[in-house]
């Protein structure tokens, strides 16, 4: 009987220390499991790992390790019950007291107050939990609901203001797809777009360039029309693009410069209807001080001309020029009412001419004869 209770003895002793161990880890809390906890709702797999990659953000927490690590991380910002945005991540790794949080390799979805959705790609994104603003880093690639596209290093978006804005120190490109077979291609450094009002700026050094693919009934639009301005402001529900100069400008270089394949043109600002070609008359305007020239010409004789107003004709290849016009060619010059060039033809047509000097030149007529 001794012999069977030091047998039992022993084997109780060690049941008794297996027992107490697991009560140690299974009942113990953790901070993995209060990780866990706390991200259940998004859906999201918690581990215990730490960010040892560079990063293009700038004021991380330096020397510090992030307080939790979570794979598949998922965030959804709300404001009264109105989605603002949601963040996909890889990875996302949080700090305290900073109350940041830090994704990689990541997919925002931006909702504007229809709730239609533009999708941002990026190699990293920061928000702050007691703020609402989101910025992506690294190779950030935008797709806008209305099929506006850019591609920048950094975005910024303001679901307060609803405003996708990128600062002018960024270099900015964009294209964006029209209806009636043409398409605009444009860069600047900085770019801001106000998804409740449809309004698009590129706030520094704009270029904007309209692209052809199809003529259909519009003969009188080029190719290609490159359109060079300090400011550019457009609005995409009228699809109608704005172009000014910065008022601080010397009088010289204070001109919007717009090329096209045979034909340069200035002004103070200009207007460029970039939507539905067959429903517009005048797809683009050039206001104050205009210049045109005549381009890519193999004769040795170029005519220009100048003026208070161009308006581009959409149907006919032609510009009428107005308010005050001169026609010039050699030692030629012709003043009238109006100025019509006929581009296809390379007819001058003069209406109302009030005057000329050292005679007219074959190609240019006039509507009433010469004073």
């Amino acid at each position: 009987m001794a012999f069977r209770l030091k047998t039992i003895r022993p084997m109780i002793l060690a049941a008794l220390s297996i027992l107490i161990i697991l009560e140690i880890v299974v009942l113990t809390p953790s901070p993995t499991e209060d990780l866990k906890a706390q991200s259940a709702s998004r859906g999201s797999q918690t581990l215990i790992i730490q960010d040892h990659e560079p990063s293009a953000i700038p004021n991380l927490p330096k020397r510090k390790v992030a307080e939790y690590g979570i794979n598949s991380f998922k965030y959804v910002s709300t404001q009264n019950s109105v989605k603002q945005w949601k963040l996909d991540a890889a990875t996302a790794f949080m700090y305290d007291p900073e109350k940041l949080v830090h994704g990689r390799t990541i997919t925002a979805y931006l909702y504007d107050p229809e709730e239609k959705v533009t999708v941002v790609t990026g190699a990293e994104a920061k928000y702050f939990m007691n703020q609402k603003d989101l910025e992506i880093y690294g190779s950030v690639h935008t797709q806008f609901a209305d099929g506006f596209e850019i591609w920048s290093e950094y975005l910024r978006y303001k679901p307060g203001e609803r405003l996708a804005t990128v600062p002018n120190t960024y270099s900015v490109r964009g294209v964006g797809h029209q209806g009636g077979g043409q398409q605009l291609e444009f860069s600047s450094l900085g770019f801001h777009y106000e998804m409740s009002t449809g309004k698009v700026l590129l706030p520094k050094n704009a270029k904007v360039t309209m692209v052809r693919t199809s003529q259909l009934d519009t003969q009188g639009v080029p190719n290609k029309t490159l359109i060079e301005a300090d400011q550019c402001l457009m609005h995409r529900d009228t699809q109608i693009a704005f172009f000014t100069m910065n008022p601080n400008r010397a009088l010289s270089t204070h001109f919007v410069q717009i090329t096209q394949p045979t034909l340069y043109t200035r002004g103070r600002r200009a207007e460029l209807n970039y939507g539905d070609f067959t429903n517009v008359l005048k797809y683009l305007v050039a206001h104050d001080e205009v210049l045109i020239k005549e381009s890519g010409s193999d004769s040795d004789s170029l005519r220009y001309a100048t003026g208070g107003l161009a308006e581009f004709d959409t149907r006919n290849d032609r510009v009428t020029l107005s308010q005050f016009p001169q026609v010039y060619q050699d030692e030629d010059t012709v003043t009238g009412d109006l100025v019509v060039f006929h581009r296809n033809t390379g007819i001058i047509e003069i209406e109302q001419s009030n005057g000329f000097s050292h005679g007219q030149d074959q190609n240019t007529k006039s509507s009433t004869g010469s004073n």
